[in-house]
């Protein structure tokens, strides 16, 4: 299953961006959000997001 966004805890920092290698995950309107056709579910968004925002659920 591919990373979700819990929107309310989302602060829009852009580090989960920035950190995933394959260009899945994107910010609208200052919102994280996951392609999931191009999530591989490797965790680096995880690992990175300092708001614990991102989980494999």
């Amino acid at each position: 299953m591919p990373a979700k966004v819990d929107v309310s805890m989302c602060v829009g920092c852009g580090v989960c961006v920035n950190e995933c290698l394959l260009g899945a995950i994107s910010l609208n309107d200052e919102i994280a959000s996951v392609d999931e056709t191009l999530c591989t579910e490797c965790g680096a968004c995880i690992d990175a997001c300092p708001s614990g925002a991102i989980s494999l659920k």
